[in-house]
């Protein structure tokens, strides 16, 4: 697939029409190639959580995202109503997996952001028995969701909306709503095309409103019945989300791995006058080399945890509140080590890093989504600390507690527990002292996660090494302050690992298996040259092509 027409493309140089048609395309392809069937999207097998760390989900986080949408949130939701009280949407199921209609997910609205369950769009039962569907304010619109007409397909909607019986609100309910035919919206639903996120691939994303939208009585998921557990049955009929969270949190694993082989390629292959005189590449320098190797060492142990996070997620006699609190600790960390490497590495690439064509800034762009799509992580690690403080439920235990990172977990939550408990205000005090902690707290859970993972599932020892030694330092001053290490032992310890994994260099990014899908041309000089042939040329008659020397000391064109 990677070597199809659909990814020679350099979609960098289309408009953004093109680029928007050509994910889509993309998309299709990947989902296809799959074979993701009803079964592997209900009952989330392998085959499921795997394409989500293919690494060609990386080339165009359009396409992932679109990808997502399609079988995660809607193919996932709707498969769950098909298997249990509504046969009659199987083939609708079928039809979306095969992208023969596209599926969207109406959920956020513009004025509401995380307080969605108070959502203002509305769906009032009329005495036919059919639903009125409406926007009330234009801050009530739907927000991101690509709903513009694409490509000639029709598009349904899942659109949550406050349902009202008889004048009363019995809570958020999904509705399946058609949206457009593939080329008009349909009778009442306004679709308005926002411009570029910027710096990642371009989503159609869009506002999406309602107005008196008559729905047929099929259209409601679910049943009218009031509950007495509002919220609960409504963070149930989202669920999808949370298995997004880990899903899409996992495209962190193809994204380090990308980003470091196309930093470690031009590390090598860059070069530049020593003090001595002689040309040495800059992956000789401790600079280059201390962001490779830590990025390197994420890819590899975040593998294990997704797989730990996969299982544990999976096991039906855990609390669906543990389940959910799994996923939000690995997102929270998969997200946070991504970020730093695809920033950090970017900058030794120089001018280099800017450029769309060599990957790092969209991968930067495109997780920066991710950390925000499916659970924003500030916000589930306000929620995830507040349920473990309140006693709510509890995570998973160390499998090594005397670890330095089981240990550093445990102060940080002693610290917020002692902190709320000696106020005689337990709200106030979260909310000013403990609230701006939140997600260092759960990323401290998901490095120790990470941690035991590795471990026990006989990662590389220097990998390890590295991965301990920066967890430790997002939080140095915890450990000197303890006592258990000084700043002059964490940094020989770095020393020591990073010497130990330098000389397996070649052999771990080969064991990565990304070098199939690098398409930055500065990876080598023949991809250079062949890229330099695709570029609009300015110049005289005079002008003459310079012949490419030998050797090239200042090699970053």
């Amino acid at each position: 697939l990677r070597q199809s027409n659909l990814f020679e493309k350099r979609s960098e140089l289309l408009s953004r029409d093109a680029r928007v048609l050509l994910s889509y395309e993309r998309a299709r392809a990947i989902g296809l190639a799959h074979g993701i069937t009803l079964h592997d999207t209900l009952d989330l097998t392998q085959k499921f959580w795997d394409m989500h760390i293919d690494p060609i989900m990386v080339l165009d986080g359009a396409a992932s995202t679109l990808l997502t949408i399609q079988y995660n949130l809607v193919a996932g939701t709707l498969a769950q109503y098909a298997a249990t009280t509504r046969p009659d949407l199987v083939s609708l199921v079928e039809d979306i997996l095969r992208w023969d209609v596209i599926g969207q997910f109406c959920l956020t609205e513009l004025g509401r952001g995380l307080d969605i369950f108070r959502m203002k769009t509305s769906a009032t039962l009329l005495p036919t028995g059919e639903f009125d569907l409406h926007t009330p304010l234009p801050s009530d619109a739907k927000f991101m969701p690509p709903t513009v007409p694409v490509k000639g397909l029709p598009c349904v909607a899942i659109v949550f909306a406050q349902l009202y019986v008889n004048g009363e609100c019995r809570g958020p309910r999904p509705f399946l709503v058609n949206i457009n035919d593939g080329y008009h919206m349909c009778n009442g639903v306004t679709s308005r095309l926002l411009p570029p996120r910027g710096g990642s691939a371009p989503v159609n994303h869009a506002l999406t409103s309602f107005h008196h939208v008559c729905l047929p009585p099929s259209a409601l998921l679910g049943d009218l019945d009031k509950s007495n557990r509002m919220h609960r049955d409504f963070m149930s009929s989202i669920w999808r989300v949370a298995v997004g969270s880990l899903a899409i949190g996992s495209i962190a694993i193809p994204d380090l791995q990308m980003s470091s082989y196309i930093a470690a390629r031009y590390f090598q292959r860059r070069h530049v006058t020593s003090v001595y005189g002689n040309p040495v590449p800059i992956l000789s320098y401790r600079t280059q080399q201390l962001p490779l190797l830590h990025a390197i060492a994420q890819a590899f142990v975040l593998r294990a945890l997704y797989k730990w996070a996969i299982e544990q997620f999976m096991d039906k006699n855990l609390d669906v509140r543990v389940r959910h609190g799994v996923a939000a600790c690995c997102k929270a960390v998969m997200v946070q080590h991504a970020q730093f490497a695809n920033c950090a590495l970017s900058e030794r690439m120089g001018a280099q890093g800017l450029f769309e064509y060599n990957r790092l800034s969209n991968l930067y762009s495109d997780i920066r989504g991710v950390s925000i799509a499916e659970g924003d992580i500030l916000g589930l690690s306000m929620r995830l600390v507040g349920d473990t403080l309140a006693q709510t439920y509890t995570l998973p235990l160390s499998t090594h507690p005397d670890g330095p990172l089981a240990l550093h977990e445990i102060s940080l939550f002693d610290e917020a527990t002692e902190t709320v408990s000696s106020s005689s205000d337990f709200t106030q005090a979260f909310m000013q002292y403990v609230q701006p902690r939140c997600q260092l707290m759960v990323e401290s859970m998901g490095h120790r996660m990470a941690y035991d993972a590795a471990v026990d599932q006989g990662v590389s020892q220097c990998l390890v090494d590295l991965y301990l030694i920066n967890a430790i330092k997002t939080d140095a001053a915890w450990y000197v302050e303890r006592g258990i290490f000084t700043r002059q032992a964490i940094m020989r310890m770095e020393d020591t690992a990073l010497s130990a994994a330098l000389p397996r260099l070649d052999e771990l990014l080969a064991a990565m298996e990304v070098e199939p899908y690098v398409t930055s041309p500065i990876i080598s000089d023949e991809c250079w040259q062949k890229f330099s042939r695709t570029l609009p040329v300015y110049s005289s008659p005079q002008a003459e092509e310079p012949a490419q020397p030998t050797l090239v000391l200042e090699r970053a064109r």
